[in-house]
């Protein structure tokens, strides 16, 4: 299994050593991201669409080297449709409410998680999204949030 964290890093020694000291949370996180962005069943969130959110959120963090897997991953599936979603500052408009609101509640729990409240459910909900999508959508936010900070810490202790 490739680990995505390990080919962000690039082929360093000793963080390599030091995520292998905790083998069984390396290998729970890649799993994560599997689940997370390729899962058997991809519901109404398309492997695409998951990829683009990932980017975006990627690059809301300034995080290159995990925005730049994100895009690549998303331009072998072939989809161009979802591109525009990899910019922060893209908003669908008032003619597509989904996507809308799906990404307000990307670039709400990415920057200021704290600011999340029950009302930003019921804005999903009122957009269309059911239980199955708002759970697949809060697994991937909280999913890619966390491995950009793992990456974050690692790459400070590589390069201190």
């Amino acid at each position: 299994m490739t680990d995505v964290i390990d080919k962000v890093l690039g082929n360093d020694a000793e963080i390599t050593a030091l995520r292998n000291r905790r083998e069984k949370l390396k290998t729970l996180t890649q799993t994560s991201y599997e689940a997370a962005l390729t899962p058997k069943d991809a519901g109404n969130f398309s492997y695409a669409l998951r990829a683009a959110l990932a980017a975006r959120m990627c690059r809301l963090w300034s995080a290159t080297e995990l925005e730049e897997h994100y895009r690549e991953l998303l331009a072998s599936y072939g989809d161009a449709s979802v591109e525009a979603i990899t910019d922060p500052g893209f908003r669908p408009g008032e003619a597509d409410a989904r996507l809308g609101a799906i990404l307000e509640r990307t670039d709400l729990v990415t920057r200021t998680p704290k600011d999340a409240t029950r009302a930003d459910i019921e804005k999903l909900y009122a957009a269309g999204l059911d239980d199955r999508d708002i759970v697949t959508l809060s697994s991937l936010v909280a999913f890619v949030n966390y491995q950009i900070l793992v990456v974050a810490g690692l790459k400070m202790l590589r390069d201190h």
